[in-house]
């Protein structure tokens, strides 16, 4: 786009100092300065030195370029002034109300009066003329040069002639003067507008500037202050939706220049709003670009997020350039460290609370990050875009902050009584879906050692205020992060009791019926896992009745009944294999020896979990049957093991035999043996769940070893490992089953049984044999019988 801030500013005369451009309106709102500067310390002192991109073509000085074409005859000074006045003719001076030469004019001019011509081609020449003059005015120390290049960048004002300035060298003339040290500084003003009006929404005419490196002596009018006002919109029109010349001026150093001018309002000067807004702007577009943080000092975050949380920054625009730039920097690993030491977490926690607060329609609140009123925090209700514009930059914030929190250095820095951490503990009590995620991520990441999981749990009561937001919240993001969390702090034995009698398992029941949530389903089941995993206490608790009226009919369901419940009506396998691997859990916890002090009655815990619930084998079936992970499979026989053990739980397994598929798959796994294997229901499985299985199960690609052979090796020792620990499991089944069940099977799957641990012929022969063989014998019993 034009940036209209290239108008002219009027006459200037020669060898004088250039007078202020007028401001017209911008296309940013309006912007306002900052109340006061940042302190000495957060912002660089001395801006390095700019670093070149490449080589750019200055002019030759007028008495260099005399010698260099001593043939060429030199201009009088009435020759000059001819010249200046044809100019003038060809390029009526703009008029200052309307902003720009007439079109019309100019074209009649510069194509001989002809009409209904388009004027591209012929304004090419006639412009080419005019490069002509201008190299002898420059030879010739015109006088009328300055006023020359004004008439010109007036012209430039027109998007007409800005592909035919490129084409004829107008640019390039006054490209090299912008590069030539020297020069009258009106000279340099007006070259500089003819610049930055040609590159608006141009994009041939900046690829002149950025393939000859010109950007770099323009940018180091960044450092003169008569020009500095110029020089922003200039270098916003050459870079503004040009990838090339962001990258370009992120290499020669430019953040840090715009940090110098944002952090000296006297550079900018008094009123100067709309700058401001530029220079946000170009310091986003330079920090986005590949590489754009290279040349950027340490202290960059900090500077950005001061300058968006001072008061005075009221425009959104600015407010989200600041913070973006910031959070670009902020996932660089050498920022993120820097702010660590420096411990300035503070200033984008309080940038998280400043976007919620600062632009909302109701000015009650504006929170500091140490005291945050959480009662009259409202969510802003603002225009639909601005609000999507501010939560994807506090889920980039968020991205950031997460991976801070998993640095060593984070835990090292910030203990857990500290003020920082202090105001995450608090949001979690924040009815704010992106501030409760921070600080689960932040707190869940430092969650990773024993004794900061008992410290939270037991001094700071944490896990209450995370059991708070899976019974009443309903926004996904908040809910995943939040089960996270308490995954991270169950994983010691002695928090599982305390998150248990937190009533944890009851609050995740409601989650289990979120059918539109399947990635709630899953990650709650997963953690349900996890907490009854090892304690008997809590297997407990899942087996409780939903109601305590003996009348009531929920008195016969337990809260294990609604997670098969989820495993019945689930089609995704990654939460039907968690579920499963919860009944796992039950059975180990139920067949461990109580700890000391520990006063359950495990026989009736075990009556409960038979005869309430039937389906049980259900889950272990899909375990045995898939084959994705072996190590799932592994579980499978040994539950399936331990659930022969007791009388009832034998019916329950010898019930899920009955389903060809499971008891192929039992007498393969004895036999090593393949058998022809009935398909499984086909389970449609999230690519997503994918990752979030356990990593024992889920590793299962990585980048392959020097020595294959040795690796293979290694895999096919693993494996048969696997399948003999399998085939023990699933013959002490077989041999339960015989025991305890043998009078309740059917009389094909007991011979089979009874010969596979006997003679061991069940080897040979196909499975179909083996069913005749099982039937003739069943027949000849019978027969026997009734002789």
């Amino acid at each position: 786009m034009e940036v209209p801030g290239l108008s002219a500013p009027g006459s200037v005369p020669p060898n004088s100092q250039p007078s202020q451009p007028s401001r017209p309106s911008q296309s940013f709102q309006s912007l306002v300065s900052l109340v006061s500067a940042p302190s000495s310390s957060s912002s660089p002192t001395h801006a390095e030195p700019l670093s070149p991109a490449g080589l750019h073509l200055p002019l030759a000085a007028p008495a260099l370029a005399r010698t260099q074409t001593s043939g060429r005859p030199q201009l009088s000074e009435e020759e000059q002034e001819v010249m200046f006045s044809t100019l003038e003719a060809i390029f009526q001076r703009a008029e200052e109300a309307e902003g720009g030469v007439g079109v019309g004019e100019l074209r009649a001019v510069s194509t001989d009066g002809e009409e209904g011509r388009s004027g591209g081609g012929r304004n090419v020449e006639a412009l080419r003329d005019v490069r002509g003059i201008l190299d002898q005015m420059w030879w010739s120390e015109s006088r009328f040069m300055s006023r020359t290049a004004e008439v010109l960048a007036d012209g430039s004002r027109d998007p007409e002639w800005r592909v035919p300035y490129g084409e004829s060298g107008v640019l390039d003339f006054f490209l090299r003067v912008a590069a030539t040290d020297g020069v009258d500084p009106g000279l340099i003003l007006h070259s500089l507008r003819l610049i930055g009006n040609s590159c608006a929404d141009t994009d041939a005419n900046r690829d002149r500037v950025v393939s000859q490196n010109y950007l770099l002596p323009i940018t180091k009018q960044l450092r003169n202050p008569s020009l500095v006002r110029i020089a922003i919109p200039v270098i916003y029109n050459i870079c503004i939706d040009y990838e090339p010349a962001q990258e370009q001026a992120a290499s020669i150093g430019i953040i840090p220049e715009l940090l110098n001018l944002l952090c000296d309002r006297g550079i900018l000067g008094d009123g100067e709003k709309d700058l401001f807004g530029f220079v946000c702007r170009l310091i986003e577009l330079a920090a986005s670009s590949p590489n754009g943080t290279d040349k950027s000092p340490e202290n960059t975050v900090e500077i950005l997020f001061s300058l968006a949380i001072d008061p005075e920054t009221t425009s959104l625009d600015d407010f989200l350039s600041l913070a973006n730039s910031a959070v670009v920097h902020l996932s660089d690993v050498r920022f993120q460290r820097y702010m660590i030491t420096q411990q300035s977490l503070e200033a984008p926690l309080s940038i998280l609370v400043e976007s919620y607060s600062r632009f909302p329609e109701s000015e009650d609140l504006v929170p500091s990050i140490s005291g945050l009123d959480i009662s009259s925090l409202a969510p802003h209700s603002g225009e639909p875009e601005n609000e999507k514009l501010l939560a994807q930059m506090r889920l980039t914030l968020i991205e950031s902050l997460s991976e801070i929190s998993a640095l060593p250095e984070f835990a090292a820095t910030y203990a857990l009584n500290s003020p920082l951490i202090g105001s995450l503990r608090m949001w979690l009590t924040v009815p704010h879906t992106q501030l409760q995620v921070c600080a689960c991520l932040m707190l869940g990441n430092l969650a990773r050692s024993d004794d900061i999981c008992q410290t939270m749990v037991n001094d700071f009561r944490i896990h209450e205020p995370l059991t708070a937001i899976l019974e009443d919240g309903s926004d996904p993001p908040a809910l995943h992060a939040a089960i996270g969390f308490l995954k991270n702090l169950g994983l010691l034995t002695n928090n599982k009791v305390v998150l248990g009698k937190a009533r944890l398992l009851e609050v995740l029941s409601r989650l289990w019926a979120l059918e539109t949530m399947p990635l709630i389903q899953f990650a709650s089941a997963s953690l349900a896992r996890q907490v009854i995993s090892g304690s008997q206490e809590n297997v407990a608790r899942l087996l409780t009745p939903l109601s305590p009226d003996p009348d009531s009919p929920a008195h016969s369901r337990t809260y294990l009944s609604l997670l098969l419940s989820l495993h019945e009506k689930s089609d995704q396998l990654p939460t039907k294999i968690e579920i499963a691997r919860a009944v796992t859990a039950i059975c180990r916890a139920l067949n461990t020896p109580l700890p000391p002090g520990l006063d359950l009655d495990i026989e009736n815990l075990k009556q409960r979990l038979f005869r309430l619930h039937v389906e049980l084998g259900k889950p272990i079936s899909v375990m045995v049957g898939q084959t994705k992970w072996p190590l799932i499979r592994s579980e499978g026989w040994f539950a399936f093991a331990l659930m022969a053990r007791h009388p009832e739980g034998a019916a329950i397994v010898s019930h899920a035999l009955h389903h060809a598929d499971v008891f192929r798959v039992l007498l393969e796994t004895v036999t090593g043996k393949q058998f022809p294997l009935g398909m499984l229901e086909e389970v449609s499985e999230s690519t997503l769940f994918e990752t979030a299985l356990p990593a024992e199960v889920s590793a299962k690609s990585g980048t392959p070893d020097e020595n294959e052979d040795a690796k293979d090796s290694q895999k096919k020792a693993s494996e048969e490992q696997m399948a003999r620990i399998d085939r023990e499991n699933a013959l002490v089944l077989a041999n339960e089953l015989l025991k305890s069940h043998s009078d309740q099977m059917s009389p094909a799957h007991y011979l089979i049984l009874r010969d596979m641990l006997g003679s061991g012929s069940l080897a040979q022969g196909s499975y179909n044999e083996l069913i005749e063989r099982a039937k003739a014998s069943c027949e000849a019993q019978s027969k026997h019988e009734h002789h």
